[in-house]
């Protein structure tokens, strides 16, 4: 326990020293790849196969965000109902998000609380970008 905790100070300073006063919004990915809540899991597998991202937005008919999903949740269907089982089914209607001024080292520190290695980034409710831990990763070897 104590060497994550060394750790969790070293890797906090090593962000304030590179990322100290950058934006979410300065290193967010804008292009977000959703999903409809309609799609079946079988659509989300090809998303999987196809952008190797390991999780996506949920968008219903209007393109508002309702949810996320992740290959974790194709774990807890069987291969053979991917077909019909719908996104909406198996989709996470918790929303963890960050707005686009949020700091980069609050946005660490609640992808750490939550145990999650993305965030959706929002404006109000309209979803504007995605941050990832490899993301905040690139940006601290570039800025």
């Amino acid at each position: 326990m104590r060497g994550m905790m060394e750790l969790n100070r070293k890797f906090r300073k090593l962000l304030n020293a590179h990322l100290r006063d950058t934006t979410i919004g300065a290193i967010m990915e804008p292009e977000v790849i959703t999903i409809t809540e309609d799609a079946s899991l079988e659509q989300l597998f090809s998303l999987i196969s196809e952008y190797h991202h390991l999780g996506y937005p949920v968008v219903n008919k209007e393109n508002k965000t309702t949810g996320v999903i992740s290959y974790k949740d194709l774990f807890h269907v069987k291969r053979e109902d991917w077909n019909s089982v719908r996104v909406r089914e198996r989709m996470s209607t918790r929303l963890v998000y960050a707005s686009p001024e949020d700091g980069v080292i609050k946005a660490v520190e609640k992808m750490t609380e939550e145990g999650i290695g993305r965030l959706l980034v929002m404006d109000d409710d309209t979803l504007v970008g995605i941050v990832t831990r490899s993301s905040i990763m690139e940006a601290m070897g570039t800025i």
